[in-house]
């Protein structure tokens, strides 16, 4: 049954896929012109709670914040680092989570005669790319320069691809991406790498990362190092002939009072305690 459950899962999310690239395979992207541009947080009177429809395509990049949403007949949660796109004529309200500070850039397209598509649209900005756009679209329209409106155009086609070429791929489990991201910490737990590095590892945004690995793990990736650090360090400190501070170099810190600062909040002990604690009786 389980087995069923997980197929029958699978083979929605195939459809649902496959539904959003071919409408947005049949919708005239080339042309694309901006008819709204916003950045605005939770206090915004721009916000229209109840709800509504609009003629164009209505495109959210949640900068932060953690909302539910109606959209036709579903309900979708979303998080920071996600998008949501609403087809033209479906309606929808925007129910926001106000204990999580709100940050979203708003858009609204127009592509002409568009087909009609009763889901709202939404992934995950994996790489970065989506908010790098969205920002685009918002410098070009506040800056209002020369070209303008054809620079945005561009934009948003480009916009409107990437969100095809997701669609088109197989969708990658975050399962494995946090499995990928452990390994590498726990072969390379002794440099001081950040989370660029790591996130560039799996090809994904080090914001998009971040997200994945503590909802996951419930802890940050880089506490997760030192978590893996603490435990390496423990073996080490059974060998009385390396001094603490060699304990310290050998497990990837560079400041030794820094290590026992660490090693006392994860362990309640100092290393110099910790080492007398296993001595024998």
């Amino acid at each position: 049954m389980v087995v069923a459950h997980h197929l029958a899962r699978s083979t929605a999310r195939s459809m649902e896929r496959e539904a959003v690239c071919r409408y947005l395979s049949e919708t005239n992207l080339e042309h694309a012109t901006l008819q709204f541009c916003e950045r605005f947080d939770e206090k915004s009177r721009i916000w229209n709670f109840s709800k509504h429809s609009h003629p164009f395509f209505e495109l959210i990049f949640f900068l932060e914040g953690k909302a539910n949403i109606d959209a036709g007949s579903e309900s979708v949660d979303v998080l920071g680092f996600d998008v949501v796109i609403y087809p033209p004529g479906l309606e929808h309200a925007e129910h926001l989570d106000l204990r999580h500070r709100q940050e979203i850039i708003c858009l609204w397209a127009d592509t002409g005669p568009t087909p009609s598509f009763n889901h709202a649209i939404k992934l995950l900005d994996e790489r970065g790319t989506l908010r790098t756009l969205f920002e685009m679209v918002y410098a070009e329209f506040t800056a209002n320069r020369p070209r303008s409106a054809e620079l945005i155009s561009c934009y948003l086609q480009t916009i409107f691809l990437h969100v095809l070429q997701h669609f088109s791929q197989p969708p990658r489990e975050v399962t494995s991406l946090v499995e990928r991201s452990l390994g590498y910490i726990h072969e390379h737990y002794s440099r001081n790498f950040d989370i660029d590095e790591l996130a560039s590892q799996v090809a994904v945004s080090p914001s998009y990362l971040f997200r994945l690995f503590k909802k996951k793990m419930q802890v940050t990736p880089m506490h997760y190092r030192n978590m893996i650090r603490i435990d390496k360090a423990k073996l080490l400190l059974a060998d009385h002939q390396l001094t603490v501070d060699d304990v310290a170099e050998r497990v990837g810190f560079e400041d030794p009072k820094y290590f026992a600062r660490v090693f006392r909040e994860l362990t309640g002990l100092t290393p110099s305690g910790y080492r007398r604690s296993r001595l024998p009786d």
